[in-house]
């Protein structure tokens, strides 16, 4: 009988126990010996760089599976509104303010030209971007989220992995909000955005920080019994990458991209349906973590050499 992934993974023990095997090696910095992050039966191991990562990966089917779910607001009920709030009714609100103060950012650096959105959510930073006068093309895995967003913004989409997609000529901009946290190789990623921005183009990068008042705490709460299944509100099941922002830009700058700016940003709670314990719970390690420099998202805006 052929062993599962799972089982293949680890070694029998001298009792017969499966034992977990070494963890792969380290993404960033190439390293071996990632321990577990929550005790030995986590899926989760850190390496002395700071990278946090699920190990074994899933299977390409799997990942799929698990995009198209979290497409439906199947994986954590509590962001569904705040998904569905962004089509063409999008309120002024923080996250909508955040886009435009990416888009701009962009036009400054770049002078415009078209601009890719790999991973488009609803479409709305799209629309944004054509506002700004940018060319903009979505790059989107779900035919679902690109129908949906050709249908409220009549934005262009390519449906397909980013990794092969045929983008046309080379764009001056390209924007992975909330992306490359999902992928198989977040490097095979960033190495196709270097290789698609025109010279002098920019690359916009957006993923939770792990090194943050949240994580931090969802640390310490995975290891108290009937505590732990609230750290899965931040370890979500479609995340398979957790950085800092010393290994984003590490990695960033292994494809040959010159880093500008890193930045923190703060999540906006307004439209996740929290319990009222949960939400003030989040909000004062939100609040906590924008004093102390340790925000839950961080962003880095990236260069191609002329």
């Amino acid at each position: 009988m052929t062993a599962s992934p799972a089982t293949s993974a680890r070694e029998a023990t001298p009792s017969g126990a499966p034992a977990r095997r070494a963890a792969r090696p380290c993404l960033v910095c190439g390293a071996r010996g990632a321990r577990p992050l929550h005790g030995p039966r986590s899926p989760l191991v850190r390496c002395s760089c700071g990278l946090v990562y699920v190990d074994p990966l899933p299977t390409p089917e799997e990942v799929a599976a698990r995009e198209n779910e979290a497409f439906h607001g199947g994986l954590v009920d509590e962001t569904a509104e705040m998904f569905s709030a962004y089509y063409r009714n999008f309120p002024d609100d923080p996250v909508v303010r955040g886009f435009r103060a990416t888009v701009a950012r962009l036009k400054e650096m770049t002078g415009g030209g078209k601009l890719i959105d790999v991973g488009i959510g609803t479409g709305l930073l799209l629309h944004l971007a054509r506002e700004a006068e940018f060319t903009p093309l979505g790059c989107e895995i779900s035919p679902g989220a690109a129908e949906k967003a050709r249908e409220e913004f009549g934005v262009e989409v390519e449906v397909g992995d980013f990794l092969v997609a045929d983008v046309g000529e080379a764009p001056a901009a390209i924007t992975m909000a909330d992306v490359v946290e999902h992928t198989a190789d977040p490097r095979r990623f960033l190495m196709r955005a270097a290789e698609l921005l025109r010279p002098g183009g920019a690359l916009f990068v957006a993923v939770p920080n792990h090194r943050s008042t949240l994580f931090r705490t969802a640390d310490v709460l995975a290891r108290i019994p009937g505590l732990s299944s609230l750290a899965g509100r931040l370890y979500v099941p479609n995340h398979y990458w957790y950085f800092t922002p010393a290994t984003l830009v590490r990695l960033i700058e292994s494809v040959g991209l010159r880093v500008v700016l890193v930045r923190g940003e703060s999540p906006y709670l307004g439209r996740y349906a929290f319990s009222f314990p949960v939400r003030a719970g989040l909000e004062a390690l939100i609040a906590l973590g924008k004093v102390a420099g340790l925000e839950a998202r961080v962003e880095v805006y990236a260069v191609k050499p002329a």
